[in-house]
């Protein structure tokens, strides 16, 4: 792998990859469970920005990353650069880890940064307003869609095709297909 500029990035370019979970060995390397769809993107890049905010991450250097495969999913792990005991793996517990977007692969046609759907604002197929995406969860069992509504609770939208017709980043509005009692 290349070296990393030590440039840093704006903080606004920088997205959640996934979270330091424990050391793993005694040569420093470090498990990270991934805040990602595709773990193998980091795989491909050269450096990642670890700390507990994008504003407090400092860039470090991938020696090494793989997947391991384990009973409750995939885990990446991390050689990094100026981590060669366990004990300096352990201090990073905890820890969030980044990526630039400018580093990592460009998205397919179909594709976007889970950040991107972030104050979408929320229409039926009639363009009725319904709210704006306040966040969103991704379970193993079922991704969600938070919607923000005024003066209303928060509703939970499935996010398959049978709920969400069209995200237009563009235009910047999710659309949704509200089934008998989904929004109330």
């Amino acid at each position: 792998m290349s070296r990393a500029t030590t440039a840093a990035p704006d903080t606004d370019s920088l997205l959640l990859v996934g979270r330091i979970w424990r050391a793993h060995g005694i040569q420093g390397e470090v498990k990270v469970i991934p805040e990602t769809d595709d773990p193998h993107r980091l795989q491909t890049i050269a450096s990642v920005f670890v700390g507990a905010s994008p504003a407090e991450a400092k860039r470090m250097n991938i020696q090494r990353a793989r997947l391991q495969q384990t009973k409750k999913g995939v885990l990446i792990v991390l050689k990094l650069e100026g981590i060669t005991q366990r004990e300096h793996a352990d201090a990073l517990r905890q820890q969030a880890v980044y990526a630039s977007s400018a580093d990592l692969p460009p998205l397919e046609d179909d594709e976007f940064f889970i950040h991107d759907l972030i104050g979408l604002d929320v229409v039926t197929p009639e363009g009725e307003p319904v709210g704006r995406v306040k966040d969103y969860i991704d379970q193993e069992w079922q991704a969600l869609v938070v919607v923000a509504r005024d003066a209303q609770p928060d509703v939970l939208i499935p996010a398959v095709p049978t709920f969400i017709e069209t995200i237009d980043l563009d235009e910047q509005k999710l659309v949704i297909q509200p089934i008998d009692g989904l929004l109330d």
